[in-house]
């Protein structure tokens, strides 16, 4: 039928096209021309995500490789609050900032540190030292 050849599948050359996620979790699924399953998603390094259903996302096609999706839409709003679920979280950097600041808040039933810990630019250590002379009133140094 000639309507067939109207719709578009993601050309070899990296075209895109978007579509509504209609499955998520262990395998991906996007409704474009038709439902596409096992989509891979990629992201930037470090970073990883899995669309929810009912969301709009981006869909491009490699040459010679399976449609994957590099994105999603964005509301025109920025949101006042966004959670990150996941079994773990790593931070990595030299800095984290919040509004302009740097500042961190970690909430939870255990928070793990690994690594060398400063504490106002001086090592844990030192400062539960000075914090227990201080205690001591000066008694022993």
């Amino acid at each position: 039928m000639w309507l067939s050849g109207q719709y578009k599948r993601p050309a070899d050359s990296g075209e895109g096209q978007t579509g509504i996620v209609t499955m998520s979790g262990g395998e991906l699924a996007v409704m474009l021309d038709s439902e596409r399953r096992g989509l891979e998603v990629y992201a930037p390094a470090g970073y990883r995500w899995t669309p929810r259903v009912g969301r709009r996302v981006l869909v491009i096609q490699g040459e010679g490789e399976i449609p994957c999706v590099v994105g999603e839409r964005q509301d025109g709003d920025v949101p006042d609050r966004a959670d990150i679920q996941a079994r773990q979280l790593t931070l990595e950097g030299e800095r984290v900032k919040v509004d302009g600041r740097d500042s961190a808040a970690l909430r939870g039933e255990r928070v793990e540190l690994e690594g060398e810990i400063y504490v106002n630019g001086e090592t844990l250590e030192v400062y539960i030292t000075r914090l227990i002379i201080k205690i001591l009133g000066g008694v022993g140094g």
